[in-house]
């Protein structure tokens, strides 16, 4: 009889342990997701907050890009806020793709970023490169393209222009991109292809977020009753929390951390010149099976051509002035790649220029957008007439 009721107690006592446990986790669980979602929501409030009177340009690259306050601080949104949506883009990595509803800055990954063209068109000029193709910084009036396309409408060539310039993108991708095009029929032949390269090129590399890729295509790659595991991994680096520590300890580590100088070989460059080289035996071979008119252009670069800054910009984005070390890379490279062969240097696009050609690192300011479009109108004339 004792027995029983010491058994029975075990049981109740047990029972309302589990209880415990259950509550205790259920509670955590529920305080978890409540403080990750008040945090996101803090944070957002915070971020809007922050720059409800944010000045992200300097006065001397705002009167480049001829905006007000108003309209600089939209287009600083629509250029790092709004415009970081990213699109997966099978053997590309990503696209971007936020939409054809802002004022300044509007681009999807099927039609590329809105630019002043000719329309109805019998033959297109297509333009693939990176950030500084697509435009990053300026409006869309004020990009490569829409220069291009506006001195086609005034020499009234009925030529349509379309921008396929990707941030980070380098020869690689591009190649890529102009197959896509070509097996989707977006190309047709005697079409014009233009590729501007240089500033994005350090050789071959994976594109961007190419590790977190791999990791999500592991979870469907593995037992129904494994995937769990990865998912679960993801799940949590992926909580705002989470995100927050890690951007924490990020600012941390960098106030605490002097990074060592980081050392390039003879072979680290010979590599970056292989790799465009490379590139433009591919499109070449692929332009002349298509019967397109095709230019490889090496683009002019920061602080080795044209107007520069002359002192240290203030704003979000910083120039390369007083970084001895990045100028040093940077001549490096063009020293590199401007001995690649197959490819036409446009450098002198910004020779003698009287007005800066720059709006922050290594993004052309519309000035130099104008000058470099003037120039590829006269390479191509002959394909464009």
């Amino acid at each position: 009889m004792i027995f029983k009721k010491y058994i029975l107690y075990l049981m109740i006592s047990f029972k309302k342990k589990i209880q415990q446990i259950s509550n205790i986790t259920l509670i955590s669980i529920v305080l978890l997701i409540c403080i990750n979602f008040l945090l996101g929501w803090v944070w957002e409030i915070r971020t809007n907050i922050k720059f409800k009177n944010f000045e992200p340009y300097d006065e001397i690259v705002r009167k480049s890009l001829s905006l007000n306050k108003k309209d600089a601080l939209t287009l600083f949104f629509e250029t790092h806020v709004t415009a970081e949506r990213y699109d997966y883009a099978p053997y590309l990595g990503f696209a971007e793709n936020q939409g054809y509803d802002y004022k300044f800055v509007n681009v999807s990954a099927e039609l590329g970023r809105k630019t002043i063209s000719p329309f109805l068109c019998k033959k297109n000029i297509f333009l693939y490169g990176g950030s500084t193709t697509f435009g990053a910084g300026v409006t869309d009036d004020q990009t490569i393209a829409s220069y291009l396309g506006q001195i086609l409408i005034d020499n009234k060539k009925n030529i349509c222009v379309k921008n396929y310039g990707r941030r980070s993108y380098y020869s690689f991708q591009e190649s890529i991109l102009l197959q896509k095009h070509i097996l989707k029929e977006t190309i047709k032949p005697n079409d014009i292809i233009i590729f501007l390269d240089g500033i994005n090129e350090i050789g071959y590399r994976d594109p961007k977020n190419t590790n977190l890729l791999t990791q999500l295509f592991s979870i469907s790659n593995q037992r129904y009753w494994n995937m769990q595991d990865i998912g679960f991994l993801v799940f949590l680096d992926s909580l705002t929390i989470n995100q927050f520590v890690k951007l924490l300890l990020k600012k941390i580590d960098k106030k605490n951390t002097n990074e060592p100088k980081k050392i390039y070989t003879k072979d680290y460059f010979e590599n970056i010149k292989i790799t465009l080289e490379n590139n433009i035996i591919f499109r070449e071979n692929i332009c002349k099976s298509y019967d397109l008119s095709c230019y490889n252009l090496l683009q002019p670069f920061a602080t080795i051509h044209g107007m520069y800054f002359e002192k240290q910009i203030g704003g979000v984005n910083k120039s390369f002035v007083n970084d001895k070390d990045s100028i040093k890379f940077l001549k490096k490279r063009w020293d590199t790649l401007k001995e690649a062969k197959g490819v036409t240097n446009i450098s002198d696009a910004l020779a003698n220029s009287k007005k800066l050609g720059y709006i922050d690192k290594v993004h052309y300011s519309p000035y130099a957008n104008k000058r470099i479009a003037e120039k590829i109108f006269n390479i191509s004339f002959k394909d464009i007439d």
